[in-house]
């Protein structure tokens, strides 16, 4: 649709603001309120997220250092690598897979959400930060603000408390959210769509080859030993599996462009896993059906 004119950018914009702040919120909110969270039951979930991601980080940094990269694109392969798209291709793709199944699985993911995004957001500064990225004056406090004020982390959060209080959401509130909720995921894979049709590869396409193919193909086979190890039911190894399969996340490239690193390696990761992110999820959806 981006490319036959029928949406132009600002249309693309403004679709992307409506799903950020409404669509999204609305049908998290609504599914977190109406789960029955097992909070103890996620802690392995979390634990093979965060130790995929920070193994993931050792093995991008070393695939860096024998590519010989320039200093200024080390932080930007590494965080191209680690941090995937949850809100707009995670969570929706979660929700498909287990749609009809009557499982708890979307309560899962949906606790799991939260601390992740939160890591991807601590990690990625870190790592741009020690691979030479320039501090900007008022950056931290800009990720914090941005962290504190995101709808859908708030969404999320304040759907928990609903859930953990035992409240019933009135019907009308019900039906109003689930009506605005159902748009979320259309919407989201337009602006995908669009976003991809608006980036261009950049840069050193074999450094951005490598980092996409390692974010969607190492990323979730480091995830499925550490579920093979840590455990994880078959459920729980298909939501984190999924997550994990995700492309690199469009927001990386902000955080890239602030602090000064490479803009180019990081448009061109987003672009090339966003590709491969389509066979590499179907095939987890394969093999963990």
């Amino acid at each position: 649709m981006a490319r036959s004119g029928f949406l132009s950018t600002q249309a693309l914009h403004d679709v992307n603001r409506l799903t950020y702040w409404v669509g999204l919120p609305c049908a998290l909110f609504y599914r977190t309120a109406g789960a029955s969270p097992d909070i103890a039951g996620v802690g392995g979930l979390l634990l093979v997220g965060a130790g995929a991601t920070l193994l993931a980080i050792v093995a991008a940094w070393l695939v860096a250092w024998l590519l010989g990269m320039p200093t200024r694109s080390h932080g930007t392969f590494i965080q191209g690598v680690f941090r995937g798209n949850l809100a707009f291709i995670g969570l929706p793709v979660v929700f498909y897979a287990f749609a009809g199944t009557n499982s708890s699985a979307e309560d899962s993911a949906l606790l799991v959400f939260g601390p992740m995004v939160v890591l991807y957001n601590f990690l990625s500064v870190l790592v741009l930060l020690v691979a030479g990225g320039t501090m900007r004056r008022g950056l931290l406090r800009s990720v914090s603000y941005g962290l504190l004020t995101n709808p859908i982390l708030i969404s999320c959060l304040a759907g928990l408390l609903v859930s953990l209080s035992g409240w019933s959401l009135p019907s009308l509130f019900q039906r109003t959210l689930t009506a605005v909720g159902q748009m979320a995921l259309p919407l989201a894979l337009i602006c995908i769509g669009g976003t991809l049709h608006a980036t261009r590869l950049r840069g050193s396409l074999r450094f951005a080859l490598i980092g996409s193919l390692m974010k969607v193909v190492l990323v979730p086979a480091i995830g499925w030993l550490l579920a093979w190890w840590v455990g994880l039911s078959a459920e729980h190894a298909r939501i984190m599996l999924l997550l994990l399969a995700c492309p690199t996340a469009s927001v990386s490239y902000v955080l890239v462009r602030q602090l000064h690193g490479d803009e180019a390696l990081a448009s061109s990761i987003i672009v090339l896993s966003n590709l491969f992110a389509v066979p590499a999820m179907a095939v987890v959806l394969a093999i963990t059906a």
